[in-house]
Protein backbone atom coordinates (compact mmCIF):
# COMPACT_ATOMS: atom_id res chain seq x y z
CA UNK A 1 0.00 0.00 0.00
CA UNK A 2 1.99 2.73 -1.45
CA UNK A 3 1.73 6.57 0.16
CA UNK A 4 3.20 9.94 -0.29
CA UNK A 5 3.97 12.52 2.43
CA UNK A 6 4.00 16.37 1.30
CA UNK A 7 5.44 18.94 4.29
CA UNK A 8 6.56 15.59 5.40
CA UNK A 9 9.50 17.30 7.75
CA UNK A 10 11.95 14.50 9.75
CA UNK A 11 9.15 11.43 9.10
CA UNK A 12 6.85 11.14 12.16
CA UNK A 13 3.74 10.55 10.61
CA UNK A 14 5.69 8.09 7.89
CA UNK A 15 7.16 6.41 10.14
CA UNK A 16 3.33 5.59 11.84
CA UNK A 17 2.28 4.67 8.33
CA UNK A 18 5.05 2.49 7.90
CA UNK A 19 4.03 0.56 11.37
CA UNK A 20 0.98 0.55 9.75
CA UNK A 21 2.25 -1.80 7.02
CA UNK A 22 2.12 1.02 4.16
CA UNK A 23 5.01 1.91 1.96
CA UNK A 24 6.40 5.71 1.05
CA UNK A 25 6.76 6.00 -2.70
CA UNK A 26 7.28 10.27 -2.52
CA UNK A 27 8.09 12.54 0.06
CA UNK A 28 8.44 16.40 -0.23
CA UNK A 29 9.59 19.08 2.42
CA UNK A 30 11.35 22.01 1.80
CA UNK A 31 13.62 21.66 4.87
CA UNK A 32 16.92 19.71 3.97
CA UNK A 33 17.62 18.71 7.39
CA UNK A 34 14.44 16.79 7.58
CA UNK A 35 14.93 15.44 4.56
CA UNK A 36 18.07 14.16 5.49
CA UNK A 37 16.39 12.58 8.57
CA UNK A 38 13.87 11.16 6.86
CA UNK A 39 16.39 9.60 3.98
CA UNK A 40 18.85 8.35 6.45
CA UNK A 41 15.76 6.44 8.58
CA UNK A 42 14.08 4.59 5.70
CA UNK A 43 14.90 2.79 2.88
CA UNK A 44 13.81 5.19 0.07
CA UNK A 45 15.61 5.99 -3.17
CA UNK A 46 17.29 9.37 -3.22
CA UNK A 47 15.06 10.17 -6.89
CA UNK A 48 11.80 10.03 -5.02
CA UNK A 49 12.64 12.71 -2.64
CA UNK A 50 11.74 15.94 -3.71
CA UNK A 51 13.34 18.74 -1.73
CA UNK A 52 11.94 22.33 -2.37
CA UNK A 53 8.97 24.66 -2.42
CA UNK A 54 5.37 22.40 -2.70
CA UNK A 55 4.27 25.32 -5.15
CA UNK A 56 7.16 24.84 -7.54
CA UNK A 57 6.59 20.93 -7.34
CA UNK A 58 2.77 21.63 -8.61
CA UNK A 59 4.07 23.40 -11.41
CA UNK A 60 6.55 20.96 -13.03
CA UNK A 61 4.27 17.86 -11.75
CA UNK A 62 4.21 15.95 -15.21
CA UNK A 63 7.95 15.21 -14.13
CA UNK A 64 6.59 13.94 -11.62
CA UNK A 65 3.50 11.97 -11.87
CA UNK A 66 4.98 8.32 -12.73
CA UNK A 67 5.66 8.46 -8.93
CA UNK A 68 1.66 8.98 -8.05
CA UNK A 69 0.93 5.50 -9.70
CA UNK A 70 -0.28 3.47 -7.32
CA UNK A 71 -0.86 5.65 -4.15
CA UNK A 72 -3.51 4.29 -2.13
CA UNK A 73 -3.42 7.60 0.23
CA UNK A 74 -1.31 11.09 0.45
CA UNK A 75 -1.32 12.39 4.15
CA UNK A 76 0.88 15.95 5.04
CA UNK A 77 0.73 18.56 7.61
CA UNK A 78 0.79 21.50 6.12
CA UNK A 79 2.92 24.40 8.57
CA UNK A 80 0.58 25.64 10.96
CA UNK A 81 1.86 29.44 12.35
CA UNK A 82 -0.84 30.71 9.93
CA UNK A 83 -3.40 29.00 11.51
CA UNK A 84 -2.40 29.20 15.10
CA UNK A 85 -5.08 30.42 17.85
CA UNK A 86 -2.50 33.45 18.55
CA UNK A 87 -2.65 34.37 14.99
CA UNK A 88 -5.86 36.23 15.22
CA UNK A 89 -5.03 39.09 12.26
CA UNK A 90 -4.73 35.66 9.94
CA UNK A 91 -9.06 35.48 9.87
CA UNK A 92 -11.37 37.39 8.51
CA UNK A 93 -15.56 37.33 8.35
CA UNK A 94 -16.94 36.55 5.22
CA UNK A 95 -20.00 38.95 4.38
CA UNK A 96 -22.37 36.73 3.27
CA UNK A 97 -21.74 33.27 5.20
CA UNK A 98 -20.35 35.20 7.92
CA UNK A 99 -18.17 32.09 8.78
CA UNK A 100 -14.66 32.63 9.20
CA UNK A 101 -11.78 32.62 6.61
CA UNK A 102 -8.38 32.73 6.03
CA UNK A 103 -6.59 36.12 4.94
CA UNK A 104 -5.01 35.09 1.62
CA UNK A 105 -0.97 35.14 2.38
CA UNK A 106 1.31 32.49 2.16
CA UNK A 107 1.55 30.71 5.17
CA UNK A 108 -1.89 30.33 4.85
CA UNK A 109 -2.20 28.96 1.24
CA UNK A 110 0.25 25.69 2.03
CA UNK A 111 -2.77 23.74 2.67
CA UNK A 112 -4.40 24.51 -0.56
CA UNK A 113 -1.47 23.07 -2.58
CA UNK A 114 -2.31 20.26 -0.28
CA UNK A 115 -5.89 19.84 -1.31
CA UNK A 116 -4.29 20.74 -5.47
CA UNK A 117 -2.45 17.13 -4.71
CA UNK A 118 -5.20 15.98 -3.75
CA UNK A 119 -6.90 16.59 -6.92
CA UNK A 120 -3.82 15.57 -9.05
CA UNK A 121 -2.85 12.50 -7.28
CA UNK A 122 -6.49 10.72 -6.33
CA UNK A 123 -5.81 8.55 -3.72
CA UNK A 124 -8.37 5.96 -2.11
CA UNK A 125 -7.21 8.07 1.39
CA UNK A 126 -5.59 10.98 2.30
CA UNK A 127 -4.89 12.63 5.93
CA UNK A 128 -4.17 16.32 6.84
CA UNK A 129 -2.67 17.11 10.65
CA UNK A 130 -2.58 20.33 11.81
CA UNK A 131 -3.34 22.53 14.92
CA UNK A 132 -6.87 22.59 16.09
CA UNK A 133 -6.87 26.27 15.11
CA UNK A 134 -7.65 25.21 12.02
CA UNK A 135 -11.26 23.96 12.64
CA UNK A 136 -12.29 27.34 12.63
CA UNK A 137 -12.15 27.71 9.12
CA UNK A 138 -13.67 23.96 8.24
CA UNK A 139 -16.36 25.12 5.79
CA UNK A 140 -13.36 27.15 3.71
CA UNK A 141 -11.58 23.65 3.64
CA UNK A 142 -14.44 21.90 2.49
CA UNK A 143 -15.35 24.48 0.04
CA UNK A 144 -11.78 23.91 -1.05
CA UNK A 145 -11.70 20.20 -1.40
CA UNK A 146 -14.95 20.24 -2.90
CA UNK A 147 -14.02 22.61 -5.55
CA UNK A 148 -10.72 20.54 -6.57
CA UNK A 149 -12.01 17.14 -6.28
CA UNK A 150 -15.75 17.74 -7.69
CA UNK A 151 -17.19 16.25 -4.56
CA UNK A 152 -15.37 13.01 -5.00
CA UNK A 153 -14.11 12.81 -0.93
CA UNK A 154 -16.34 12.71 1.79
CA UNK A 155 -14.29 13.54 4.93
CA UNK A 156 -14.70 14.02 9.09
CA UNK A 157 -12.69 16.49 11.04
CA UNK A 158 -11.48 15.50 14.07
CA UNK A 159 -9.61 17.03 16.78
CA UNK A 160 -7.86 14.59 18.97
CA UNK A 161 -5.45 14.73 22.38
CA UNK A 162 -1.97 12.50 21.89
CA UNK A 163 -1.98 11.84 25.39
CA UNK A 164 -5.26 9.28 24.97
CA UNK A 165 -3.66 7.12 22.34
CA UNK A 166 -0.43 6.21 24.42
CA UNK A 167 1.48 9.38 23.80
CA UNK A 168 2.98 10.58 27.06
CA UNK A 169 2.11 14.45 25.87
CA UNK A 170 -1.48 16.66 25.91
CA UNK A 171 -1.01 17.44 22.01
CA UNK A 172 -4.20 18.43 20.95
CA UNK A 173 -4.33 18.35 16.99
CA UNK A 174 -6.84 18.82 13.84
CA UNK A 175 -6.96 15.44 11.40
CA UNK A 176 -8.79 15.24 8.38
CA UNK A 177 -9.44 12.39 7.58
CA UNK A 178 -11.11 11.72 3.77
CA UNK A 179 -11.93 8.67 1.22
CA UNK A 180 -14.10 8.31 -1.14
CA UNK A 181 -16.77 6.05 0.35
CA UNK A 182 -19.04 8.21 3.24
CA UNK A 183 -19.84 4.86 5.56
CA UNK A 184 -15.80 4.18 5.54
CA UNK A 185 -14.84 7.15 6.72
CA UNK A 186 -17.42 7.71 9.44
CA UNK A 187 -16.52 4.20 11.31
CA UNK A 188 -12.97 5.46 11.02
CA UNK A 189 -14.06 8.29 12.80
CA UNK A 190 -16.40 6.25 15.14
CA UNK A 191 -13.50 3.65 16.00
CA UNK A 192 -10.85 6.33 16.18
CA UNK A 193 -12.72 8.16 19.26
CA UNK A 194 -13.56 4.67 20.52
CA UNK A 195 -10.16 3.77 20.96
CA UNK A 196 -9.24 7.13 23.35
CA UNK A 197 -8.46 6.13 26.62
CA UNK A 198 -8.63 8.76 29.43
CA UNK A 199 -7.79 6.43 32.05
CA UNK A 200 -4.85 4.40 31.50
CA UNK A 201 -2.04 6.98 29.95
CA UNK A 202 1.72 6.47 29.78
CA UNK A 203 3.34 9.34 31.55
CA UNK A 204 6.47 11.58 30.92
CA UNK A 205 8.67 8.90 33.37
CA UNK A 206 7.85 6.11 30.97
CA UNK A 207 9.63 8.19 28.31
CA UNK A 208 12.43 9.08 30.34
CA UNK A 209 13.31 5.59 31.70
CA UNK A 210 16.77 4.00 31.88
CA UNK A 211 18.61 7.23 30.06
CA UNK A 212 21.56 7.84 31.54
CA UNK A 213 21.83 11.48 33.19
CA UNK A 214 23.41 14.37 31.91
CA UNK A 215 24.13 17.78 32.38
CA UNK A 216 24.44 20.82 30.36
CA UNK A 217 27.10 21.83 27.60
CA UNK A 218 29.41 23.83 29.34
CA UNK A 219 30.59 26.16 26.47
CA UNK A 220 28.67 28.74 25.24
CA UNK A 221 27.87 28.89 21.57
CA UNK A 222 29.06 25.20 20.48
CA UNK A 223 27.00 23.27 19.90
CA UNK A 224 29.28 20.36 18.57
CA UNK A 225 30.54 20.06 22.12
CA UNK A 226 30.22 16.25 22.96
CA UNK A 227 31.41 14.64 26.76
CA UNK A 228 30.40 12.42 29.31
CA UNK A 229 29.32 15.43 31.01
CA UNK A 230 26.50 17.16 28.17
CA UNK A 231 25.79 13.15 26.08
CA UNK A 232 27.23 12.52 22.62
CA UNK A 233 25.39 12.15 19.05
CA UNK A 234 26.00 8.18 19.45
CA UNK A 235 27.18 6.14 22.37
CA UNK A 236 26.66 2.51 22.50
CA UNK A 237 24.62 1.27 25.15
CA UNK A 238 22.00 -1.09 26.06
CA UNK A 239 18.70 0.80 26.92
CA UNK A 240 16.40 -0.92 29.27
CA UNK A 241 13.11 -1.10 28.61
CA UNK A 242 9.61 -0.41 30.11
CA UNK A 243 6.11 -1.00 28.77
CA UNK A 244 6.40 2.26 26.96
CA UNK A 245 9.80 1.88 25.43
CA UNK A 246 8.81 -1.50 24.68
CA UNK A 247 5.65 0.02 22.34
CA UNK A 248 7.76 2.81 20.55
CA UNK A 249 10.71 0.21 19.81
CA UNK A 250 8.30 -2.37 18.48
CA UNK A 251 10.35 -4.68 21.36
CA UNK A 252 13.63 -4.69 19.37
CA UNK A 253 16.36 -4.52 21.40
CA UNK A 254 18.96 -1.51 20.40
CA UNK A 255 22.48 -1.21 21.43
CA UNK A 256 23.11 2.46 20.31
CA UNK A 257 22.46 5.64 21.81
CA UNK A 258 21.50 8.78 19.40
CA UNK A 259 20.84 12.64 20.13
CA UNK A 260 21.14 12.44 24.07
CA UNK A 261 22.73 15.80 24.33
CA UNK A 262 22.02 18.52 26.39
CA UNK A 263 22.56 22.90 25.50
CA UNK A 264 24.44 25.19 27.02
CA UNK A 265 22.66 27.44 29.85
CA UNK A 266 24.08 30.35 32.32
CA UNK A 267 24.40 29.89 36.18
CA UNK A 268 21.28 31.65 36.46
CA UNK A 269 19.27 29.71 34.36
CA UNK A 270 20.81 26.48 36.44
CA UNK A 271 20.43 28.30 39.55
CA UNK A 272 16.60 28.16 38.40
CA UNK A 273 16.18 24.66 37.28
CA UNK A 274 17.31 23.40 40.37
CA UNK A 275 15.37 25.08 42.90
CA UNK A 276 11.62 25.22 41.01
CA UNK A 277 9.82 22.63 41.82
CA UNK A 278 7.83 20.14 39.70
CA UNK A 279 5.01 21.58 37.41
CA UNK A 280 5.99 24.88 38.48
CA UNK A 281 6.90 28.24 36.57
CA UNK A 282 8.33 31.63 36.60
CA UNK A 283 5.47 32.72 39.19
CA UNK A 284 6.87 30.52 41.84
CA UNK A 285 8.15 32.27 44.99
CA UNK A 286 11.04 30.17 44.82
CA UNK A 287 13.18 31.70 41.98
CA UNK A 288 11.31 35.18 42.59
CA UNK A 289 14.49 37.11 44.19
CA UNK A 290 16.67 35.46 40.75
CA UNK A 291 14.41 35.47 38.11
CA UNK A 292 15.42 38.19 35.42
CA UNK A 293 11.93 38.84 33.99
CA UNK A 294 9.87 39.17 37.41
CA UNK A 295 8.93 42.86 37.19
CA UNK A 296 6.76 40.75 33.80
CA UNK A 297 6.34 37.74 35.35
CA UNK A 298 2.61 37.40 34.70
CA UNK A 299 3.87 38.22 31.05
CA UNK A 300 6.61 35.40 31.20
CA UNK A 301 4.99 32.94 33.77
CA UNK A 302 5.45 29.95 31.03
CA UNK A 303 9.51 31.18 30.45
CA UNK A 304 10.51 28.65 32.66
CA UNK A 305 8.11 25.39 33.43
CA UNK A 306 9.35 22.18 35.26
CA UNK A 307 7.73 19.03 34.09
CA UNK A 308 6.04 16.64 36.24
CA UNK A 309 7.05 13.18 36.01
CA UNK A 310 4.04 11.69 37.04
CA UNK A 311 2.07 13.59 34.55
CA UNK A 312 2.33 13.37 30.70
CA UNK A 313 4.24 16.25 29.23
CA UNK A 314 3.16 19.60 27.57
CA UNK A 315 3.26 19.95 24.48
CA UNK A 316 6.60 19.10 22.45
CA UNK A 317 7.08 22.43 19.92
CA UNK A 318 9.66 23.38 17.54
CA UNK A 319 10.22 26.18 20.02
CA UNK A 320 13.02 23.90 21.78
CA UNK A 321 15.32 25.25 19.08
CA UNK A 322 15.97 28.32 20.82
CA UNK A 323 15.67 26.87 24.81
CA UNK A 324 14.14 24.53 26.74
CA UNK A 325 13.36 26.60 29.91
CA UNK A 326 9.85 25.43 29.34
CA UNK A 327 10.69 21.85 29.23
CA UNK A 328 12.85 21.31 31.93
CA UNK A 329 14.06 18.07 33.27
CA UNK A 330 11.64 16.52 36.72
CA UNK A 331 14.77 15.25 38.33
CA UNK A 332 18.07 17.17 36.38
CA UNK A 333 19.07 20.88 36.08
CA UNK A 334 18.64 20.84 32.45
CA UNK A 335 16.35 21.06 29.52
CA UNK A 336 15.06 18.03 27.70
CA UNK A 337 17.85 16.25 25.53
CA UNK A 338 16.44 15.67 22.02
CA UNK A 339 16.24 12.09 22.50
CA UNK A 340 14.22 12.49 25.56
CA UNK A 341 11.83 14.61 23.20
CA UNK A 342 11.78 12.30 20.57
CA UNK A 343 10.71 9.86 22.99
CA UNK A 344 7.66 12.02 24.37
CA UNK A 345 6.83 12.19 20.08
CA UNK A 346 7.02 8.43 20.12
CA UNK A 347 10.20 8.25 18.32
CA UNK A 348 12.04 4.79 18.23
CA UNK A 349 15.26 5.32 20.06
CA UNK A 350 16.97 4.15 16.78
CA UNK A 351 15.88 7.15 14.75
CA UNK A 352 18.65 9.42 14.43
CA UNK A 353 18.12 13.00 13.71
CA UNK A 354 20.74 14.80 11.48
CA UNK A 355 22.24 18.30 11.34
CA UNK A 356 22.89 20.55 14.43
CA UNK A 357 21.83 20.08 17.94
CA UNK A 358 18.88 23.33 17.54
CA UNK A 359 17.73 21.40 14.11
CA UNK A 360 17.00 18.41 16.01
CA UNK A 361 14.79 19.89 18.49
CA UNK A 362 13.09 22.02 15.25
CA UNK A 363 12.45 18.37 13.29
CA UNK A 364 11.18 16.82 16.55
CA UNK A 365 9.09 19.85 17.82
CA UNK A 366 7.26 19.65 13.62
CA UNK A 367 6.54 15.80 13.94
CA UNK A 368 3.61 14.21 14.50
CA UNK A 369 3.72 11.56 16.96
CA UNK A 370 4.43 8.22 15.75
CA UNK A 371 2.19 6.38 17.11
CA UNK A 372 -0.70 8.58 16.92
CA UNK A 373 -0.50 7.98 12.67
CA UNK A 374 0.19 4.51 13.39
CA UNK A 375 -3.17 3.92 14.92
CA UNK A 376 -4.91 6.36 11.94
CA UNK A 377 -3.28 4.26 9.59
CA UNK A 378 -4.28 0.67 11.03
CA UNK A 379 -7.99 2.65 11.20
CA UNK A 380 -7.37 3.53 7.28
CA UNK A 381 -5.71 -0.03 6.12
CA UNK A 382 -8.99 -1.65 7.30
CA UNK A 383 -10.73 -0.48 5.01
CA UNK A 384 -8.07 -0.48 1.58
CA UNK A 385 -7.26 -4.32 2.75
Amino acid sequence: MLFADFFSGAGGLSQGLINAGFTPAFVNDNYIDALETYYFNHDLTLNRFYHGDIADLINNIDDYRHFFKGIKLIAGGPPCQGFSTANRQNFEIDKESKEKRFIEDDRNILYKHFVSLLGIIKPDFFIMENVRGMKKVERQIEEDINNVTAEEYFFNPLILDAQYFGIPQSRIRYILIGGKNFLNIEQIRVRLIAKQDKENRYKLEDALFGLPPIGTNPIKLNTSYESEQNGYNLSKKLLQQNDFLHTINNRRTINYLWNHRSRYNNENDLEIFSRLPEGENSLHESIQDILVYKNRKHIFKDKYYKLKKSEVSKTITSHMKYDCHMYIHPDQPRGLSPREAARIQTFPDDYVFRGSLNSWYKQIGNAVPVKLAEIIASEIKYYIE
